[in-house]
């Protein structure tokens, strides 16, 4: 049997155009593939955008929102800034009190339509037994005055809704007479009402004190004065000047030592 022999050139390798031929064929499959994808993923758009347009599908983005409130909301408005405190049981110390009723405004001019009010402040004891009384008085002159009623910590009033003193007291404390506790009391009843700047006058009553005149002379009386009311006279006997002590001189000279009651008007 004769073998077949092929005839080999001299300086060539019979196997280079094997591997030629495949290393031509791997770019065209693989470019073959990449045309194949790009083909798809136009389709897939086209058919996306077919749907959104034509049916409404919409990609729906669901935002978490936040659960917390804030604790302190700053106002944002002038009117946050002069309403009337709605709560007169506040839980600030008396030197926090003055602090805050200290605030006053340089330009006397309002930005906002002011109604000024009066101030009845009552400094007692207990209970109230001529507010019935007050109630007559003041119906009908609503956003014309405030109510604050200051009285030993241990009383807790139980006026009607419909009362002007209704939910009217203030933080209090024990007031003694003739003691420096008493000037504390009219000093917190005036802190307090100074905390609404619609109040223009103010007055200092007991629980025994009465209007005798109407609500609207008294209004426009006080409104119109340009004094203040308070009582006070040269006593020469042990009540008035018998009281005098000389460790007050020099900056209290018993020439100008009065009587007076804390009542007042202001």
């Amino acid at each position: 049997m004769q073998s077949r022999l092929v005839p080999v050139e001299e300086g060539k390798d019979p196997t280079i155009p094997s591997r030629t031929n495949q290393t031509r064929a791997l770019p065209l499959r693989v470019l073959q593939l990449l045309v194949l994808f790009v083909a798809l993923c136009i389709v897939f758009s086209v058919i996306s955008m077919y749907m959104i347009r034509y049916f409404g599908v919409q990609s729906v983005v669901t935002t978490a929102k936040p659960t917390y409130q804030p604790c302190f909301e700053e106002p944002s408005s002038l009117d946050r800034w002069i309403r009337p405190p709605s709560n007169l049981l506040h839980t600030m110390s008396d030197k926090e009190l003055l602090w805050r009723a200290s605030f006053m405004p340089r330009i006397k001019t309002y930005p906002f339509r002011r109604v000024p009010k009066i101030a009845f402040m009552f400094l007692t004891k207990g209970p109230l037994p001529l507010a019935p009384l007050w109630d007559r008085f003041l119906k009908g002159h609503e956003g014309l005055y405030s109510i604050y009623v200051h009285s030993l910590p241990s009383f807790h009033a139980e006026f009607p809704s419909s009362s002007v003193f209704y939910k009217r007291q203030i933080p209090s404390k024990v007031a003694e007479w003739g003691r420096m506790s008493m000037c504390d009391a009219e000093r917190r009843l005036i802190a307090n009402a100074l905390l609404d700047v619609y109040n223009e006058r103010f007055i200092l009553l007991s629980e025994s004190c009465i209007p005798v005149y109407n609500f609207s002379i008294i209004y426009h009386y006080i409104m119109r004065s340009k004094y203040s009311f308070i009582g006070a006279f040269d006593d020469p006997g042990p009540f008035g000047r018998g009281r005098y002590n000389e460790n007050m001189a020099p900056e209290v000279n018993i020439t100008k030592w009065r009587k007076g009651s804390q009542w007042f008007e202001s």
